[in-house]
């Protein structure tokens, strides 16, 4: 039967039971759930309630791809010590489900309460079934722990049992396909959920294909087959825990059963391969591809996708990878090496393709230079695993295909690579124990960079609380080896939950600095980073900070489009701290538009050069009666538009306007009009945009342009002239026409005490007024 065709209602009574799966699945589950028809429903952790009649139960245990178990409640109550559980379980009609000649096992588990131990708690549950079947009739079920007739399962937390029949008898995820497993198999249940969060169902419906460079054992292939062919995953189970149950309907079950065998169609399949380097895996792959009866409909070969000379065909389609983890590597080293191969070969062999990546080394996803997105968090085999969306590039022209064996660092590097270290690179687990000790081993002074970013948060909070600052710079290249900066925002996620975002930016290291080394710095500072600031690993974007020619500090680093609110003050704002190499709000000019929003109640505010307006929002915010602000980037100016919109701002009078700045001064000095009370002048160190007549310089241009400004300032007015370039200085004519106070040491907070070079800011007004 088709997962979208809802089944006949169910005759029998609706009970609530709990549909088990791993944590981190139930938002899939629910989902899936409602698609079989399933309807009231509420999520728990690690499951979904609902309420279901037989039909269903059936239905669920059959259709179900992600579910673990199904279990069907048949009491609650409190338990004060060990004889009062075992009275209580006598109070159960056991014969409504068990024959005396019947099997049972039972699965027990336990946490905080007076039975401590599982073990002993499973064979005090079989005691007093078997006891109340004895005083009943004289004679007892046995225990069969693989296939018994019923399965029971106890839950006491905290001293409150849930008793219960386990109606899949086993866990779902055994579809009973697979001959053997591979070195690390992914359970069919896990695969299922990959394949789905990552869109797959859809993909297959559009008649596209399914490549798996790594297939291994071949879960993957078969669970993305048995989708696309409307094969119910429970279809090839001799064995659930409903059949030996005595409410059990034979009828029913095989009504339900032929519905599924009806629904099956293997012409709507696409093309769906594997390969992988290993042929013993291989071997495993085609046993289990032919037990699933799928041996004409996935193609498997032998090949090494690095080395490959043939790029995907019949694309572009979904690349689903899962890459041996780091246990499964030689070296910790060698982790790194392989995601940059593997991000290279991707782009070589399947650009123009959608990749859905799960790995257990999340904070070297990076590493691929792939734009990405988390749309799963779970654990396999006790390992935290992310999934992974990408969209795949195309490779460059000309790009080398034969990258070294020996290091990560390619001999040629693509225009694609050179962009991407400009990339985000954030690091995507909260590491474990294992995890932090690898870094620390392969990244020497890791433990000091830690020491030292907890020493500084600790000393920020006070200031930063009383201050009422919410956004701030937590680390400034504090010791030499780990030459980086670390923007903490608190700001809220797509529920409105207040969360911090944090942004990594790494120096430009020298030439001479070892590549590999800086590498691994860059990777373990992200863990370090992920674990004492407590932000989620997709929160965090690590970039490398370098000098910007012409337009490429508008350049786009990756295309996630996630834009969060935070608070300056009373103003709200929006960062994006994974697009772009800024974030939107400089930090370091924040006493600045502080004080820009005390000082513009019925002023008239102009701001150049305005970027996302932020100041622009302070200065309207502290009562600025009207505001101009110019800027030549139709995205900044969007983004501005929002910030605008986010704090009700009226666009009439307070005007945002595309224009080279220079040109809109001298267009405006032309037509006269009324003059500014307040200017913020901010411009970039360089910039030679194909929309301006000419380059503009700084240091060349910045004594005309403050000519410019001073023109349309009114008497008593100020122009706030700010920039970051570190080696500029002032032009001695402008000191000497004009009121100049140096206020850079003023405009910087705690937070920038050891970076005072950051920028250089002046007070200008007109003299003898």
């Amino acid at each position: 039967m088709s997962l979208e065709t809802q089944a006949p209602a169910s005759v029998d009574p609706l009970t609530t039971c709990f549909v088990a799966c791993a944590t981190g699945h139930e938002k899939l589950l629910h989902s899936e759930l409602k698609t079989l028809g399933i309807k009231r429903l509420r999520i728990r952790r690690a499951g979904v309630d609902c309420s279901i009649g037989l039909r269903d139960t059936y239905r669920i245990c059959l259709w179900s791809r992600v579910a673990n178990r199904l279990l069907f409640p048949l009491d609650a109550f409190k338990v004060t010590d060990e004889k009062n559980y075992y009275s209580q379980l006598l109070t159960i009609d056991w014969s409504e489900h068990l024959s005396e000649a019947g099997s049972l096992a039972v699965d027990f588990y336990c946490a905080d309460s007076c039975i401590t131990h599982s073990q002993y708690g499973a064979q005090l549950t079989k005691d007093a079934v078997v006891d109340w079947f004895r005083d009943k009739t004289g004679s007892r079920p046995n225990v069969d722990r693989e296939k018994p007739d019923v399965r029971i399962n106890v839950y006491l937390y905290k001293n409150r049992a849930r008793v219960s029949l386990d109606m899949a008898g086993s866990s779902l995820h055994r579809r009973n396909y697979r001959q053997q497993g591979g070195m690390a198999p992914l359970k069919e249940n896990l695969a299922a959920a990959i394949l789905t969060a990552a869109n797959w169902p859809d993909y297959a419906k559009r008649g596209s294909t399914l490549a798996d460079p790594m297939c291994g054992s071949g879960t993957l292939l078969i669970e993305a087959a048995m989708m696309a062919g409307n094969i119910a995953p429970g279809i090839y189970r001799d064995y659930f825990g409903f059949l030996g149950w005595r409410q059990h309907d034979a009828d029913l079950w095989k009504e339900v059963l032929d519905e599924a065998q009806s629904a099956i169609n293997y012409e709507q399949i696409p093309k769906i391969s594997g390969t992988d380097i290993d042929s013993r895996a291989l071997a495993v792959a085609r046993e289990n591809i032919e037990a699933a009866g799928l041996s004409g409909v996935i193609a498997v070969d032998r090949a090494d996708f690095f080395e490959s000379t043939q790029s995907l065909s019949d694309g572009p389609g979904l690349v689903v990878v899962n890459p041996p983890y780091g246990e499964r590597l030689e070296k910790d080293s060698e982790i790194g090496v392989f995601y940059s191969k593997l991000g290279r070969s991707l782009r070589r062999f399947a650009g123009n393709w959608h990749l859905a990546l799960f790995t257990g080394n999340p904070a070297l996803f990076h590493r691929t230079g792939l734009s990405r997105r988390v749309i799963l968090e779970c654990t396999n085999g006790g390992i935290d695993c992310r999934l992974f969306i990408a969209d795949i590039p195309p490779s460059a022209v000309g790009e080398v295909s034969n990258q070294s064996e020996e290091s990560d660092v390619a001999p040629v590097k693509s225009p694609w690579e050179q962009a991407t270290e400009n990339r985000s690179r954030a690091a995507e687990s909260k590491p474990s124990s294992k995890s932090s000790a690898a870094a620390t081993e392969s990244a020497p002074g890791v433990g000091q960079f830690q020491d030292r970013l907890r020493k500084n948060l600790r000393q920020l909070a006070g200031w930063a609380k009383s201050a009422g600052i919410t956004n701030y710079r937590a680390y400034d290249a504090d010791l030499p080896d780990y030459a980086f900066a670390l923007d903490v925002y608190r700001g809220h996620n797509d529920h409105g939950e207040a969360e911090p975002f944090v942004c990594l930016q790494e120096y430009k290291a020298p030439a001479h600095i070892d590549q590999v080394l800086a590498q691994r710095r860059i990777d373990a500072a992200a863990q370090v980073v992920i674990e004492t600031v407590e932000c989620r690993p997709e929160n965090l974007a690590v970039k490398r900070r370098e000098r910007q020619r012409g337009e490429s500090q508008y350049n786009r680093l990756e295309k996630r489009d996630l834009y969060h609110q935070v608070a300056e003050g009373e103003c709200q704002l929006l960062i994006n701290i994974h697009d772009y190499l800024d974030s939107g709000l400089f930090l370091d000019h924040r006493k600045v538009r502080q004080w820009l929003g005390k000082v513009s109640a019925g002023k008239r505010f102009l701001n150049l050069y305005c970027y996302t307006a932020s100041a622009s929002v302070h200065a309207v915010t502290g009562g600025a009666v009207e505001s101009v602000s110019v800027d030549l980037s139709h995205k900044y100016l969007e983004w501005a538009g929002r910030n605008f919109a986010l704090n009700s701002i009226d666009t009439v009078k307070h005007q945002l306007i595309h224009a080279d700045c220079r040109q809109w001064l001298a267009d405006y000095k032309k037509e006269k009009s009324a003059f500014f009370d307040i200017i913020f002048l901010d411009p970039p160190t360089f910039s030679n945009s194909t929309s301006m007549d000419e380059d503009w310089d700084v240091q060349r241009d910045h004594q005309s342009m403050i000519d410019e400004c001073m023109s349309i300032l009114n008497p008593g007015g100020v122009l706030v002239f700010s920039n970051n370039f570190r080696r500029f200085k002032l032009a001695v004519p402008v000191e000497s026409k004009y009121a100049v106070q140096d206020r850079s040491k003023w405009s910087l907070q705690r937070d920038y005490a050891r970076n005072q070079r950051i920028h250089q800011c002046w007070f200008i007004e007109h003299r003898n007024q």
